[in-house]
């Protein structure tokens, strides 16, 4: 069991808000300010992992790969394309 769970609980809440609130970000700045967290959670996942998985490395690279993909994601729905 992981010493600390919150890494893990803190990805849950990153990709829940992804999902159901980035459409309702109507100011560009708390967008913007969105996706910094998104690129900073990548950041972090990718250097520390998550607790419990450090035997696992491909969850590091999974982990950071599907925040990457979010976050490009949502600059393209931004500027009005479709989803990926």
């Amino acid at each position: 069991m992981s010493d600390k769970p919150w890494d893990l609980l803190a990805l849950v809440v990153i990709l829940v808000a992804n999902r159901t609130l980035v459409k309702w970000f109507p100011n560009a700045v708390v967008y913007w300010s969105f996706q910094v967290v998104l690129i900073a959670a990548a950041v972090w996942f990718g250097v520390h992992g998550i607790g419990g998985l450090d035997r696992v490395p491909v969850a590091r690279i999974v982990v950071t790969g599907l925040l990457i993909f979010h976050l490009v994601q949502n600059v393209v729905i931004r500027r009005g394309g479709k989803k990926l």
